[in-house]
């Protein structure tokens, strides 16, 4: 029995954003890792999203999309959606967020993975989640805690 040997190869940011957004513009899924904490507690480093090219459709409330952002890419939730400009916000972030237009919006989260195994996609409770920012950012001051799911 032969055994199939996998080897790792490291590419740039650059050149695997290029694959993935060829992939997308050929309406093809693409599956990729979660890199970073951002979205924690919903999804973790080194999980695995489906990504499919987004359409107007797609762009509601709740969603997680890859988008362009400051020369570079990110996989946040939409939380607030106006005529061409969208807000986005990582579950993990009391705080921050991001501005794109509808255009640097390039996929749209159909399916997670963790260690193979799906993990459910709520925008509803995503989108709680985000509202709940205030109380998580109290908590993180006065017990000086990171809440999760």
């Amino acid at each position: 029995m032969q055994k199939k040997i996998l080897r790792k190869r490291v590419i740039s940011n650059e050149l695997f954003f290029q694959y993935v957004l060829e992939r997308l513009e050929a309406e093809k899924k693409v599956k990729i890792l979660v890199a970073g904490t951002s979205m924690e507690p919903f999804l973790q480093n080194g999980d695995q999203v489906v990504l499919k090219r987004a359409v107007d459709e797609d762009i509601r409330k709740g969603v997680i999309v890859l988008a362009r952002f400051n020369q570079g890419y990110i996989l946040h939730r939409i939380v607030h959606l106006h005529k061409e400009k969208v807000t986005l916000a990582g579950d993990g972030n009391i705080s921050q967020v991001e501005i794109v237009s509808r255009e640097d919006i390039l996929g749209v989260v159909i399916q997670a993975y963790r260690l193979n195994r799906e993990i459910m996609l709520n925008a509803l409770l995503g989108m709680i989640w985000y509202k709940l920012r205030w109380i998580r950012s109290i908590a993180n001051k006065v017990f000086r805690i990171k809440l999760k799911l």
